[in-house]
């Protein structure tokens, strides 16, 4: 009885219309930042928004991610700290540029750090977030870059 119910839901549903999906779905952004709360804070918002946000901990395990996935280029896009330990973020940025040069990168820093990010747009980031970013400039900048919105109403 509970099969036959849904069986018939299941029709149902491949035979409703399918929603117009926004441009960011399925548009996957690599997430390379060191603080877990600051890394899982930022995947919340992109997944909001409606990105599918991977996580990496260090530039090197994001660059090893990167290199992975290379051959089918599955990412939209980088959101990279700067101010990481071992590989720091500068380094990751031109790495990038080296390897990947039309994934679009926002690099990300404290305030007290806004010259090297400043340098980071020089050195090829599309953009740049000083921490702790304001929502609304998070959702903008992201949408800008990731996604080509000039306004993300």
């Amino acid at each position: 009885m509970r099969l036959a119910s849904l069986d018939r839901e299941h029709a149902a549903m491949k035979s409703a219309p399918r929603p117009v999906e926004e441009p960011s779905m399925h548009r996957r952004i690599l997430v390379i930042d060191h603080d877990n709360n600051i890394r899982l804070i930022i995947c919340e918002r992109l997944r909001a928004m409606g990105f599918d946000a991977t996580e990496e901990d260090s530039g090197i395990s994001g660059l090893a991610r990167l290199a992975r996935e290379a051959p089918r280029m599955t990412f939209s896009g980088v959101l990279l700290e700067l101010d990481m330990p071992a590989l720091g973020g500068m380094a990751v940025l031109q790495e990038l540029r080296d390897r990947y040069p039309s994934l679009p990168v926002i690099a990300m820093s404290h305030s007290i750090q806004i010259d090297r990010l400043r340098q980071a747009v020089r050195l090829g980031a599309k953009e740049y977030l000083v921490k702790p970013f304001d929502t609304d400039l998070f959702r903008k900048k992201c949408l800008f870059v990731f996604d080509g919105k000039q306004d993300p109403t």
